[in-house]
């Protein structure tokens, strides 16, 4: 991967390059504060998105904001050509302040366990995660060269960007517990979208009636989404930084099906039993 360094036994390439990983603890929070927190390729844009229009309805919203126009919630750990660090800008970033990270759970944890930051973390059967992840390596601006099973050898060495998505997914499971982190999995999204918009918003506190699910939904989808980032991912010369199609490949569950073979089912199914109490292999992973 271009630029890949390793900082505290985690992985990063020229994405992180600038910004300080431990710059959160520099992040005052904010009551209205949220974090959305995922594994990579386990459903980050699709909440995105939902959180992005969601915060349309927040009761904090000043009345002359167009909450639209703040665009894609930025990364904590990343920044991008068209989507600046959170905590550069954190200033900046009226509130309420959505952002959103891949680093692991220790990053952030004394923000979330002692300062009560709002957490919606994203898990995703982790078959599927790494299947999608190995296409959004496939990128061109990431530019990975190898095949699926040449990258899945990247998995058995812990040498993901952004760390053990096992981990990262117990991690985030076990803090469920707590007031402030709501826990969604990708496939309750997949089966009921309005349900899980529902569940988000009443845990925000954001008041949604059936209409605003309905658009919240309908703009959601796959084909809406890609029109929206592909506003949304330009640079300052007005030229995409990434292939919305290729970012937004698919998006359905079981596709691992077709390019799994038998031992690479075998590692992740030991990694669930490694990883994963067993609550959440039974109803995260399975």
């Amino acid at each position: 991967m271009p630029g890949e360094y390793v900082y505290r036994g985690v992985h990063y390439c020229f994405v992180h390059k600038g910004v300080d990983i431990d710059m959160m603890k520099e992040w005052q929070v904010r009551p209205s504060d949220v974090l959305l927190a995922t594994p990579p390729k386990s459903g980050t844009t699709w909440m995105g998105e939902i959180l992005r229009l969601m915060r349309g309805f927040h009761p904090q919203l000043s009345e002359d904001e167009d909450s639209e126009k703040l665009g894609m919630l930025p990364f904590l750990e990343m920044e991008l050509p068209f989507l600046p660090n959170a905590v550069k800008n954190k200033d900046n970033i009226p509130s309420p302040r959505f952002i959103k990270t891949h680093l692991p759970y220790e990053f952030t944890k004394g923000k979330v366990e002692q300062e009560g930051l709002k957490v919606i973390a994203v898990l995703r059967e982790p078959k599927d995660t790494l299947t999608s992840l190995y296409y959004h390596y496939c990128l061109d601006v990431l530019g990975y060269p190898g095949d699926f099973h040449q990258f899945f050898e990247l998995v058995r060495q812990d040498r993901l960007i952004g760390g053990n998505i096992f981990k990262m997914a117990r991690d985030w499971w076990q803090a469920r517990h707590l007031p402030n982190v709501l826990v969604v999995k990708y496939e309750e999204m997949k089966k009921d979208t309005a349900a899980v918009v529902r569940r988000v918003g009443e845990f925000l506190q954001i008041p949604l009636d059936d209409k605003a699910v309905g658009d919240i939904v309908q703009r959601c989808s796959m084909g809406e989404m890609r029109k929206s980032m592909a506003d949304q991912t330009k640079d300052k010369n007005g030229k995409n930084f990434i292939d919305v199609n290729q970012f937004l490949r698919k998006g359905i569950i079981g596709d691992w099906k077709n390019i799994f073979n038998e031992d690479e089912v075998e590692f992740v199914d030991e990694c669930v039993r490694k990883y994963y109490d067993p609550l959440v292999s039974t109803s995260t992973c399975d």
